[in-house]
């Protein structure tokens, strides 16, 4: 009998900052307990002392049993104090924190002295609500004379942690901000050349402009694609120091991070997933991969919402961050450099011949360039196919296909990164009819090098491409007859409009003007909202909220 393998270790359950504490309408600056509170102080190098503050608060319903002194005792490792008001009005207490509480984090301890007998009436009223003679029994499970006792705020060496004032987030984010230790182990496979190693790059630099300390992880799985871009290479190490992982990887190898990485690699960690898919519904052979996540990022709302509907785990947006050096040289000698065609209008499409064919679409790109009869009319196309080697049917094909259009250049050789930007500068318009995308790389890249961009107006790309910055090609959604790669039979995708594509490629061949206008658009749009800096931002703020937790 096949025995099946053992799951990993539970993620680590985050739990809330104070716990046992109430928050009420008699007074709405602070919080009260019913018998004990627990106060999880965050771990701090170097601090000393922790001071609970509060007041004594008379309640006008207190009567009978309900009255009399209350004592609240509090506990920090070996650390006691006591508060006993005897008058209405603000106290204080101050407990030292012992070198490891500080270093590793504290529980403070609440418990509420002289209460006992009004909790039991309390409780006695609950189990007889509705019992007409112990009636009376009922005005105790308001508990007011706990009520009277009220904290308001704890102070670490002098700075307020926590207000409790504040109700729907009582530790503060100001506090934390100065104090946690935030950082990302960034782990992906940051030389390779292909989108999930960009993706992880395009963290990096995110990560820099936010100046968040970040660590840089290779990734010890097997990768297939050419480990050619050392943009980061001076900055790989082996260990993973920050509190959190983001890992740059395909959802069904999740599991072989404990393999190639060790246990160690996430025990302790907050581990974040940054996953890409391209359909609106997650496949459930992959939802395993949640059992190695406490989170999942993506580059998109359309991934988002895709993983989320299937997703025990928080899932957030946070796209690619696009900003690098622009071409400088002129645009007659880069297309010396790649021998395309010096005068006419180039259209660029390029993809990863170890992707799925099918859902890039070259093919549509093709087709709508032979519709528009601009093939040996002042245009030509440019396709730019990665991976050749181990592909060589495809290619075959995709030479057929591109053999009655005049001019056409098709480029098969491996590009560094820069060179890559280089051909996408070198041509005039970018074609990407693709029948669906996660994000859209090159797609960004060529719009932040204000590039007019045709493409397919469905999925992620129709996030920040539409008509006033781009050329969005109609579409009509079709459900998968057969499977391709991970896309099952019965999802759906786009299938774009090869003749709405001709037109936009006329008219812009026609009317420059429109394509200037366009790409200027275009690159705002990318420098606005996708800047390193803009992107950070969001990484820094969501790391503060985990750190508040």
């Amino acid at each position: 009998m096949l025995k099946a393998p053992s799951p990993p270790a539970p993620a680590p359950h985050r739990r809330p900052r104070h716990e046992g504490l109430w928050f009420d309408d008699f007074d709405e600056a602070s919080a009260w307990l019913r018998e004990t509170a627990i106060v999880h102080l965050p771990p701090l190098d170097g601090a000393r002392t922790v001071t609970v503050h509060g007041r004594w608060q008379p309640h006008p319903a207190v009567r009978g049993w309900e009255q009399g002194p209350l004592r609240l005792e509090l506990t920090l490792g070996a650390a006691r104090a006591t508060i006993a008001p005897v008058a209405a009005g603000d106290f204080q207490a101050v407990l030292a924190l012992g070198a490891g509480d500080a270093t590793y984090g504290a529980d403070l301890t609440l418990a509420l002295q002289g209460a006992g007998f009004t909790n039991l009436l309390a409780w006695l009223g609950r189990v007889t609500a509705g019992w007409p003679l112990l009636g009376g029994l009922q005005r105790f499970r308001a508990q007011h004379r706990n009520r009277q006792l009220r904290l308001t705020r704890i102070e670490i060496d002098g700075e307020t942690a926590f207000d409790f004032s504040r109700r729907h987030a009582a530790y503060s984010a100001a506090f934390a901000r100065r104090h946690v230790r935030l950082g990302l182990n960034i782990a992906g496979f940051l030389t390779a050349d292909l989108g999930v190693g960009e993706s992880a790059r395009c963290m990096v630099r995110a990560a820099d402009a936010a100046q968040l300390p970040s660590a840089l992880v290779p990734l010890k799985l097997h990768c297939k694609n050419p480990q050619g871009d050392q943009t980061f290479a001076a900055r790989l190490q082996a260990d993973n120091p920050h509190p959190v992982n983001v890992i740059h990887l395909d959802p069904p190898a999740m599991r072989d991070i404990d393999h190639h990485h060790g246990p160690g690699f996430r025990a302790g960690k907050y581990t974040v997933g940054y996953w890409a898919w391209e359909l609106p519904e997650f496949p459930d052979g992959w939802l395993n991969a949640f059992e190695y996540v406490q989170e999942v990022w993506c580059p998109s709302e359309f991934v988002r919402k895709a993983i989320e509907m299937k997703s025990p785990v928080p899932v957030l947006a946070m796209p690619h961050a696009i900003q690098f050096k622009r071409p400088t040289e002129p645009v007659d000698a880069l297309r010396r450099r790649f021998g395309l065609p010096a005068d006419d209008f180039l259209f660029l499409f390029l993809y990863d011949l170890n992707s799925y064919s099918a859902r890039k679409n070259p093919a549509a790109v093709i087709e709508a360039f032979r519709r528009s009869g601009l093939a040996g009319h002042g245009a030509a196309l440019v396709v730019k196919a990665h991976n050749a080697a181990g592909n060589e049917a495809d290619l075959a094909a995709l030479r057929a296909a591109v053999a009655d259009l005049p001019a056409t250049t098709l480029l098969t050789e491996t590009l560094a990164r820069e060179d890559v930007y280089r051909l996408e500068a070198a041509c005039d318009c970018f074609v990407s009819l693709h029948r669906s995308e996660g994000f859209g790389l090159a797609v960004a890249e060529c719009m932040y090098l204000g590039k007019p961009v045709i493409a397919t107006d469905w999925s992620a790309t129709a996030e920040f491409l539409d008509a006033t910055n781009g050329a969005p090609v109609r579409y009509d959604l079709v459900t998968l007859d057969r499977n391709h790669g991970p896309y099952s039979k019965g999802q759906v995708w786009a299938e774009p409009d090869p003749a709405h594509a001709a037109e936009w490629m006329q008219r812009l061949v026609t009317d420059r003007a429109l394509g200037a206008r366009l790409g200027e658009a275009a690159r705002r749009t990318i420098e606005d909202r996708f800047s390193p800096a803009t992107i950070g931002a969001r990484y820094r703020r969501r790391l503060e909220m985990i750190a508040t937790w």
